[in-house]
């Protein structure tokens, strides 16, 4: 007996996002239109600006931070390393010292303009203050691995196999606290082509895959501990 994927789907998870993406379009022939933004952009747009605030000023940080650093840190720095937590990839001083920083601030001005270019941008109105905080946790993120990899490379010896999953655990668990608040977009979440076609079916993805993500990550953190 041949069973296809959204028959396994119904079986053992009680719902398919495929065929309930394909029932919906059956019933609603019309374009996918942006969802208005609601009465709470007021709140929204403020929390977003805090959030937006608050990672500016971790990315201000992150160059303070291998500024102070840069005087006690040795000609060659580790910037890699193996699962068992042994440095196994190394970088000259200017690269270890100042790689994370100008990743993080890259990555802030990418994260940044990404929402301009959404295709659904009316809908992602209603969620930009949960997509700032994103924007802060992936940066708070980069921050700790930049300040656990040079207190590592001053000499502190720190446990990298059980500090860095703990660090991307926690990461995970705040993503996955946010996921199911995220509004249909096709910027940032569990993107696939049925669940940008249809606004029910992101919903009903985002709720039961938030808690995996955080289930994940308190898997990770324990695991490491």
């Amino acid at each position: 007996m041949t069973w296809s994927l959204s028959e396994v789907f119904k079986k053992y998870a009680g719902w398919c996002p495929m065929a309930a993406a394909a029932q919906q379009n059956k019933r609603n022939d019309t374009p996918v239109v942006p969802v208005t933004r609601s009465d709470d952009a007021g709140p929204v747009a403020r929390r977003a600006v805090l959030f937006f605030r608050l990672t500016f000023a971790v990315a201000v940080l992150a160059w303070i931070v291998a500024i102070a650093a840069l005087p006690y840190l040795p000609e060659t720095i580790p910037i890699h390393w193996n699962i068992n937590g042994e440095a196994d990839g190394f970088a000259d001083r200017p690269w270890g010292t100042f790689g994370l920083p100008a990743i993080i601030t890259a990555s802030l001005v990418l994260l940044f303009l990404l929402p301009r270019f959404d295709q659904l941008r009316g809908s992602f109105e209603d969620s930009r203050d949960i997509y700032a905080i994103i924007i802060f946790a992936t940066v708070c993120l980069l921050f700790g691995i930049e300040v656990t990899s040079l207190l590592d490379a001053a000499g502190m010896n720190l446990p990298m196999g059980m500090v860095f999953p703990i660090i991307l655990g926690f990461f995970f668990i705040v993503l996955g606290g946010l996921m199911p608040y995220l509004r249909r977009n096709t910027t940032v979440g569990i993107r696939l082509p049925w669940t940008i076609r249809s606004e029910r079916v992101w919903d009903e993805t985002h709720r039961h895959g938030g808690p995996v993500f955080a289930a994940a990550g308190i898997l990770m953190v324990l695991l490491s501990l």
